[in-house]
């Protein structure tokens, strides 16, 4: 009999136990979950600035500072001119005569050179260019024709020498005599003017190459 009041008691003791240690828990589980509810209602009813909700508000990308990249202008060059810088390039390279180049030249190797490189095609020697292109006197001489010469006593008459005039009385020209690429005065030596023959005039008019105003030729070449 005591065993079992004993029992009884044990029980009885537990389940007060255990009734007074619920009532304890009980209010802070729903303490902690009244303060999430709290917590939520609180991020859900908190209203977000307007102006992110409305369209107005976003903020395009402007383009106000960009600035387009200014386009090369491109002009015209006249051929005349790039026959002329080429030609000074070649300046004081030595006369061989039948050479075509690259180091050495003869009269007519020189001219054929200088207006093959600008797409002009020219026979190999000077009494065969002598036919090629528009006649011209020395009064119509204009940068970049070709002036022909006899320069041989027994040939009278006969184109033996060919150049490249430059304006202002200026030509030049595969030396024989100065055994280089030289550039002569016809007012300042006789002997070239008093042989003179004809030009030639092998550019066609208008005919010129695509250049660019910043262009520089050596970079700039010089005239």
């Amino acid at each position: 009999m005591k065993q079992g009041k004993v029992r009884r008691i044990l029980l009885l003791t537990s389940v007060l136990l255990l009734s007074a240690c619920s009532s304890k828990v009980q209010p802070k589980a729903i303490e902690l979950s009244t303060e999430v509810q709290e917590q939520n209602q609180t991020l859900s009813v908190t209203p977000l600035p307007s102006e992110i909700l409305t369209n107005e508000s976003i903020e395009e990308p402007t383009f106000a500072h960009i600035t387009e990249t200014p386009v090369e202008k491109w002009t015209p060059l006249k051929i005349e001119d790039e026959i002329e810088w080429n030609a000074k390039e070649l300046l004081g390279r030595k006369y061989v005569w039948g050479a075509t180049g690259p180091i050495n030249y003869d009269c007519s190797g020189f001219t054929q050179k200088i207006y093959d490189d600008l797409g002009i095609k020219l026979p190999r020697i000077s009494r065969e260019q002598a036919k090629e292109g528009e006649l011209v006197s020395f009064e119509e001489l204009k940068k970049g024709d070709l002036v022909f010469f006899q320069t041989n006593k027994r040939k009278p008459g006969k184109v033996t020498h060919v150049g490249i005039y430059l304006g202002k009385g200026d030509f030049i020209h595969a030396s024989s005599g100065a055994k280089k690429i030289v550039i002569c005065n016809f007012e300042k030596d006789c002997f070239y003017k008093k042989r003179f023959l004809w030009a030639r005039r092998v550019i066609k008019p208008k005919q010129h190459i695509a250049s660019s105003n910043n262009l520089n030729h050596n970079e700039t070449k010089s005239l």
